[in-house]
């Protein structure tokens, strides 16, 4: 009984804070690698590999874009240690990648964590 409690107020705290977006256990995963994607449209993308992604730093595509999501990485690790800008920006990749994401634009950079808008590439149909 002593070990039961303990596992439902964990299983409501999961479920709290998932969406219907995200399974609990990739809730977990971000909440312990301290970053967040929030998906902005209810159309669904393929999942895409990060080595697509593109980090938009300084311009904007030139093809036509819609942000889908908002993703945010903390630079410090649950322990309190920074983490290294090839890190972060792998990290960044990867939850762009994972709600279908081609780009990642409007980056800010500032002391605590880095954050940007992920965007799709749109079909323009002639």
């Amino acid at each position: 009984m002593g070990r039961v409690i303990p596992f439902f107020i964990l299983l409501i705290f999961l479920n709290a804070c998932s969406n219907h977006y995200s399974m609990p256990t990739q809730v977990a995963s971000n909440f312990l690698q301290r970053q967040h994607v929030t998906k902005m449209t209810d159309e669904a993308f393929p999942i895409k590999s990060t080595q697509t992604i593109s980090l938009y730093t300084n311009n904007s595509p030139l093809l036509a874009y819609k942000i889908i999501g908002k993703a945010r990485v903390s630079k410090f690790n649950l322990f309190g240690k920074k983490r290294q800008e090839d890190t972060l920006h792998e990290m960044i990749k990867k939850l762009a990648a994972s709600i279908g994401g081609d780009g990642l634009i409007n980056i800010q950079n500032n002391e605590k964590e880095l954050q940007a808008n992920v965007i799709a590439y749109q079909k323009i149909l002639i």
